[in-house]
C-alpha cells in the first residue's frame, strides 16, 4: 500500500466538539479543584502533566463516572463527519490525539472508532493506595500527552493539525499545516507560527484541496 501523502492529526475537545467537553465536566463535578488549575494552566503558572496530576489526585472513582456520565449530553461538531467520510475517501489516515482520558472521549466517539487510524488520549488506572491516575506513553515532563511526540510516530507524509487551546501548542509547533481556532491562534501569532484560522470542517476541506491534499469534488473540476 502506498504511503499517505498527509496525515491529520485533530484534537477533541472544542475540535471535533463545539465546546470544550473536558473542562465542561471537570467544572461540573469538581469546581473547586479544577477552576483553580485552570486558571494556573492558562496562566502558564503550571504546565499541562501537572494540571492532569493534580486534577487526579483530588478526584475519587465516583467523580470520574460522573464525567463519563456528564459526556452524553454532547455530539460531534456539525460536518465532523462528513469530513472523516472525506479523509476516509482519500485515503488520508485520521489520528485523534487527546490530553483528555480515554474514557470521556470514547463516550462520544466509540461509534466511530474504527474510522480512525489511531485514538490517543490519556489512560485511567486506579488503585487503593495512590487512587486515580493519569498516565500516557506519550508523556513528557510537561505533557502528559505529548501532541508532538504523537506526530513523530504515526505521522505519514504530511502532518496536518487542527486544534484550538493549549494542549494543541507543541503539536502546532512542529506540524507542516495548522488549523487553529482561539484561544490558540493567539499563542500561535504570538510565537508566529504560520495556521489557518477555521470556524468548521469545511473550512479545513476547502484549504486542504487548495493544497492538493484533498481531490477537488466534481463540480469543482474545471470543465
Amino acid at each position: 500500500m502506498a504511503a499517505a501523502i498527509a496525515t491529520v492529526f485533530c484534537d477533541f475537545d472544542g475540535t471535533i466538539t463545539t465546546e470544550d467537553t473536558f473542562d465542561a465536566v471537570a467544572a461540573a463535578v469538581a469546581p473547586e479543584v479544577w477552576g483553580p488549575l485552570k486558571a494556573q494552566l492558562f496562566n502558564f503558572e503550571i504546565n499541562l502533566r501537572q494540571s492532569m496530576e493534580l486534577l487526579a489526585a483530588a478526584l475519587a472513582p465516583s467523580d470520574l463516572e460522573q464525567m463519563v456520565s456528564h459526556m452524553a449530553q454532547f455530539e460531534p461538531r456539525p460536518g465532523f463527519l462528513p469530513f472523516l467520510a472525506e479523509l476516509e475517501n482519500a485515503g488520508l489516515p485520521f489520528v485523534l490525539v487527546s490530553a483528555g482520558l480515554v474514557p470521556l472521549v470514547n463516550k462520544l466517539m466509540a461509534p466511530h472508532r474504527h474510522r480512525f487510524k489511531h485514538l490517543v488520549a490519556a489512560e485511567v488506572s486506579f488503585n487503593s493506595l495512590d487512587g486515580l491516575q493519569f498516565h500516557s506513553e506519550f508523556f513528557s515532563s510537561d505533557e502528559l500527552v505529548a501532541k508532538a511526540a504523537v506526530i513523530a510516530r504515526y505521522g505519514q507524509g504530511s502532518s496536518v493539525v487542527i486544534g484550538d487551546s493549549i494542549t494543541d501548542l507543541g503539536m502546532a509547533q512542529v506540524a507542516d499545516l495548522v488549523f487553529a481556532r482561539a484561544p490558540l491562534c493567539h499563542w500561535l501569532e504570538q510565537r508566529q507560527i504560520a495556521h489557518h484560522r477555521w470556524e468548521d470542517f469545511d473550512d479545513v476541506s476547502a484549504v486542504l484541496k487548495a493544497e492538493g491534499l484533498l481531490p477537488l469534488g466534481e463540480a469543482a473540476m474545471p470543465g
